[in-house]
């Protein structure tokens, strides 16, 4: 046992060893690459150096000037969701609706809500699956973008029939979607 430590430390001395030798090389490097240079050649990489740091410090206080407006916008997008109170049947009740409008069949419609504490909103992973035909879940899905309600679809995933039993052209499709509702 005390030869593995023993090769660890030899090997970890030699590491050591490489990253001192890595070093030293790259600033002969950069030593060799700097002599080269005319003082004219110096000036002009220094000054498109500052051009772009005074661009960097302009991006930076614009961005620092809008993260009011955007706290803003944080805060009413939060606003607008719906309440954890209600949120559920609104969900479950906007799905179904979708289903119902598209021709499909939502089975097994699971929640699985996970609090968000450094923001007062709990999000809410739903899984569900869906059967119909092709165009029916496209139709689906793009309800589900074109919702009031954020909806995240994280997966969908084709699931197989293997009993044949089903209907011909029948698509089941396990959903993964995640959905926020707002702490009251």
């Amino acid at each position: 046992m005390s030869n593995f430590y023993l090769k660890k430390r030899i090997i970890l001395v030699l590491l050591g060893v490489l990253l001192v030798a890595d070093a030293a090389l790259a600033y002969f490097n950069l030593r060799m690459n700097t002599a080269r240079a005319t003082p004219q050649q110096v000036l002009a990489a220094e000054t498109q150096q500052l051009k772009l740091l005074k661009a960097d410090v302009e991006r930076a206080a614009a961005i620092q000037k809008n993260i009011p407006e955007v706290l803003k916008k944080f805060d009413a997008f939060e606003a607008g969701l719906p309440p954890s109170s209600k949120g559920y049947s609104a969900i479950s009740q906007e799905l179904n609706g979708y289903a119902r409008d598209t021709h499909l069949v939502i089975g097994d419609l699971r929640y699985h809500p996970k609090e968000l504490t450094e923001h007062k909103l709990d999000e809410v992973v739903i899984e569900a699956t869906v059967a119909g035909d092709y165009n029916g879940i496209v139709r689906f899905v793009n309800q589900l973008q074109r919702s009031k309600n954020v909806y995240i679809v994280d997966a969908l995933q084709l699931e197989s029939d293997t009993s044949g039993q089903g209907p011909a052209n029948v698509l089941r499709i396990s959903l993964h979607l995640r959905t926020y509702f707002r702490k009251v």
